[in-house]
């Protein structure tokens, strides 16, 4: 299915199941089928809704759209989906930058209408400095953001290679079907949309954002990522009141990709 924003741009979704409404956000780099493991168990109580991101996947496939590029936009793409499906008490899942466009929505619409968040390894602020040690890596400054924003110009190709590893488990047991399947999917984008859409990311901060989460909220994090440590799980409990924190002990950044299981048991039961 499809739908068209107030600015022209086509977006792709998929409804599955019944039930009360979960919206379902993919990372950069990613698509709506990276939650595949996933939708079918949680359809059985759920109306799970899931899409691509604006110059992802299927939406505005035929041009990969050089409109609204910024997180702001994403945020307001995903308030009109929720108005043109006419849902309500709706609970919103985001992975990785799709926690973004759900910190970016608390600051444009606030949780009004909102039942619940789910956070799925993330930070709020993507770069570090000389005050901020959460970022990427831990280690991800100005330099390093440069070098991969130069990566990503010169060879689409070597920046997924240098990317894609790092968002599976340190230990090394993720699934090689499951690696090599990221890979094709990454390498499917085009380089001008995760450029734009990186710099948003590298440019944004939503730590003011965190302590006006006024719903319950479940964190899911990595145990042995490379992206994110449990210091990033920690400092986000810390700021979000009442929030649950689940680590993912086996699993790097796609954790429910790696532990599909223990995510859709988590995710529903927190659903309620």
């Amino acid at each position: 299915m499809r739908f068209v924003t107030d600015d022209g741009a086509v977006i792709s979704y998929d409804v599955v199941g019944d039930g009360k409404p979960l919206v379902l956000m993919h990372g950069w780099d990613a698509n709506r089928h990276f939650f595949d493991k996933n939708i079918p168990y949680l359809a059985r109580k759920y109306m799970v809704i899931s899409y691509d991101l604006r110059g992802h996947g299927e939406s505005d496939r035929s041009d990969r759209t050089e409109r609204g590029l910024t997180l702001g936009r994403y945020a307001r793409d995903l308030r009109q989906l929720i108005e043109i499906l006419g849902l309500e008490d709706v609970a919103l899942a985001g992975w990785s930058m799709g926690t973004s466009i759900m910190l970016d929505y608390v600051r444009q619409f606030g949780c009004a209408g909102i039942s619940k968040f789910c956070v799925i390894d993330m930070t709020p602020k993507l770069l570090c400095d000389d005050e901020w040690k959460l970022g990427l890596y831990e280690n991800f400054y100005h330099a390093e953001n440069l070098a991969f924003l130069t990566m990503m110009t010169n060879d689409w190709n070597d920046a997924c290679a240098a990317f894609v590893p790092g968002m599976f488990n340190k230990a090394g047991t993720a699934k090689k079907v499951d690696i090599d399947w990221a890979f094709s999917q990454a390498r499917d984008n085009v380089p001008h949309v995760m450029i734009n859409m990186w710099i948003a990311m590298a440019a944004a901060d939503y730590r003011d954002v965190l302590g006006k989460i006024s719903v319950p909220t479940l964190l899911l994090f990595s145990g042995d990522g490379q992206l994110y440590s449990r210091g990033h799980g920690e400092y986000m409990k810390e700021q979000i009141a009442g929030s649950k924190l689940v680590f993912f002990e086996k699993s790097g950044h796609a954790l429910m990709i790696e532990e599909p299981e223990k995510f859709n048991e988590e995710l529903a039961g927190f659903l309620g």
